[in-house]
C-alpha cells in the first residue's frame, strides 16, 4: 500500500514559516550576537562582523527564497 501524500501546505502555514524566519533572523543580528564578531579578526582580509552579516543576510535570502518557493 503506498503511503499517503503530504497535504499541500497552505498560505497560514507558509505565513508562520516566514514569521519564524524572520524572527530568527532578528535574533541573529541582534546585539549580543554581534558583540560576539565584532573583534578585531579578520577572515581573508575582511572583518569577522561584516563576513557574519553578510553571510546571515544572504541565508535569510536563501532561505526565504526556499519556503516562497515551495510547491503550492
Amino acid at each position: 500500500m503506498p503511503p499517503e501524500p503530504t497535504p499541500p501546505t497552505t498560505g497560514q502555514q507558509r505565513g508562520q514559516r516566514l514569521l519564524f524566519v524572520a524572527g530568527l533572523f532578528a535574533a541573529l543580528l541582534n546585539y549580543p550576537l554581534l558583540a560576539v564578531f565584532d573583534h578585531d579578526g579578520r577572515v581573508a582580509g575582511v572583518p569577522t562582523l561584516y563576513l557574519y552579516i553578510l553571510l546571515t543576510w544572504l541565508l535569510l535570502i536563501a532561505l526565504t527564497g526556499w519556503l516562497v518557493r515551495g510547491k503550492e
